[in-house]
């Protein structure tokens, strides 16, 4: 039954796409996670100290969720790649699988664009909203805090461009999933 199998042509690099592209997704979601989950900062607020961190803000939350699913996805899909990269034919070579990795690329990759959004958008309302106060309660000055919070964004920020440059391999893997999905009908 030909319509159930798939050969790739035999001089293709999709294989080492494959591989590199979902490996550069889970080196990036590893780094944007480590560097969101660990961003902390603590301010005083008169002589009380009080802590900032990614769980402050529920946007932030959410992001982190996205790139977990992000990388458990890809992290599935490695071994796959890296037999197709060594042997240049498929593990599991058949339509189901084919889909299979076609709706979950495609679920991956706009789960990691909202993230993507979502991670820069928050940063920025966070870091206009701790400018926006100009003093704490009681004459306390913000000073402390405005300095902190811009520390804070400064790490989401690199956080998010490792999580854009993983969005952007999961961008790629998308493409070489759908290349294969017209291929074989």
């Amino acid at each position: 039954m030909s319509d159930f199998k798939y050969e790739d042509p035999k001089a293709s690099k999709v294989p080492i796409v494959t591989l590199a592209t979902r490996v550069t997704t889970l080196a990036t979601l590893a780094v944007s996670m480590s560097l969101l989950r660990s961003n902390s900062v603590t301010y005083k607020v008169g002589p009380f100290p009080a802590t900032f961190n990614y769980n402050n803000v529920s946007t932030y939350e959410y992001v982190f969720f996205a790139m977990v699913v992000g990388f458990g996805y890809n992290l599935l899909h490695v071994p796959f790649a890296m037999y197709f990269f060594f042997t240049k034919k498929r593990l599991i070579n058949n339509n189901a699988f084919f889909d299979f990795e076609f709706y979950g690329d495609k679920t991956c990759f706009t789960i990691l664009a909202t993230a993507v959004g979502s991670l820069f958008g928050a940063t920025v309302e966070t870091r206009k909203a701790a400018f926006a106060i100009p003093g704490f309660e009681g004459g306390y000055d913000a000073n402390d805090y405005h300095s902190k919070v811009e520390k804070f964004c400064v790490m989401a920020y690199v956080s998010g461009a490792f999580l854009l440059v993983g969005f952007f391999s999961s961008m790629i893997s998308s493409i070489s999933s759908s290349k294969v999905v017209s291929n074989k009908s």
